[in-house]
């Protein structure tokens, strides 16, 4: 029986329906790779790179802990300082024990790479641990409507639908600024996109074949490609979130029902 690319495609989408149920990067995280005509640009390839050098050697425990002391110093201070210690706890001192975690339909492991993720469970997990005030099981059984409207509290919510993958992604492009924010996917993924350097990336727990938590620039995303609307809210640059998280007040998760 043949089966095209575009029905792959339809019944990987559909499988993970079942998820129903800092502007600060370290400047060592970026790797140089060769492009057309012999110009040169820089991307993120991995989410290894994204990772704070002086947390080598420390544990995904201790580094939680050190994440809980700093939110305390830093109570009182500017948006812009709180935003950029979000981004950094979230981006680069968190996200990066998750890469290769596998997905699964359900997922729900609070252990990097011990037991599998489903993506609702990695956005939820991941905030929680540099900690978010949410209940991360009620929030990742959400539709992604309610995931993002949940995240943004008092913010916009911004639905995407152009007429093509490129218009979408430039519409994302200038809506958002510098920073990591969630993304919902129609009615059945979730994840992160982190904008730098005016490059979007995709950072999820990727259900095709399983391939787990993983970063991909946008435009190479097959996931990406795979929807036509999409749902964001501006994570460290949403400063009801900030206030939120800095003070430790509990975030009500919306739900349908």
């Amino acid at each position: 029986m043949k089966v095209t690319l575009l029905g792959i495609l339809i019944i990987i989408h559909l499988g993970c329906k079942g998820q129903n149920k800092e502007q600060v990067l370290h400047k060592e995280t970026h790797k140089t790779t060769k492009v057309s005509h012999q110009l040169k640009t820089q991307y993120i390839q991995t989410l290894k790179e994204l990772k704070l050098v002086s947390d080598s050697s420390k544990s995904y425990e201790s580094i939680k802990n050190s994440i809980k002391a700093k939110k305390l110093d830093y109570q009182g201070s500017p948006t812009d300082s709180i935003s950029n210690l979000f981004t950094i706890s979230l981006v680069n001192r968190i996200i990066p024990f998750w890469e290769g975690t596998p997905w699964s339909f359900e997922g729900h492991t609070s252990v990097p790479k011990k037991g599998k993720i489903a993506c609702g469970y990695f956005v939820s997990t991941t905030l929680k641990h540099i900690g978010v005030n949410i209940n991360r099981y009620k929030l990742a059984q959400q539709s992604p409507i309610n995931e993002a409207q949940s995240l943004g509290l008092e913010s916009k919510v911004f639905k995407v639908s152009e007429n093509s993958i490129d218009q979408n992604i430039s519409k994302i492009n200038l809506t958002l600024t510098e920073g990591i924010h969630f993304i919902g996917f129609d009615t059945s993924h979730v994840g992160y996109i982190l904008k730098t350097k005016d490059q979007l990336y995709l950072i999820h727990s990727n259900y095709i074949d399983s391939k787990g938590v993983e970063i991909e620039k946008i435009e190479d995303s097959d996931v990406f490609a795979s929807y036509s609307v999409y749902y964001i809210s501006k994570l460290s640059t949403n400063k009801h979130l900030l206030k939120n998280w800095i003070h430790g007040t509990e975030i009500k998760v919306i739900s349908s029902n």
